[in-house]
């Protein structure tokens, strides 16, 4: 049970590292009036080996620090 929980967990902070990174990218991009950024480029599930482990863990470690800051939030304004 505790193996399908780390999984699951860990691909629950790619994802929303992905989405953050998502929302922040296309943003800028609106700003900017660039092109619009597909989410599938920013979590590629069948791209090259080198790319997605590098946006897995970019993705990881900004769910992470989401995840953190929400936590964070959290005890601060239920004390």
């Amino acid at each position: 049970m505790d193996f399908i929980q780390i999984i699951l967990g860990r691909y629950l902070l790619e994802f929303l590292g992905a989405l953050i990174r998502y929302i922040y990218i296309n943003t800028i991009n609106l700003i900017r009036f660039s092109s619009y950024t597909p989410f599938s480029k920013i979590w590629p599930l069948g791209s090259n080996t080198k790319k997605k482990d590098e946006n897995s863990s970019l993705n990881h470690m900004i769910g992470v620090i989401f995840f953190g800051i929400i936590i964070f939030f959290l005890i601060i304004f239920m004390v």
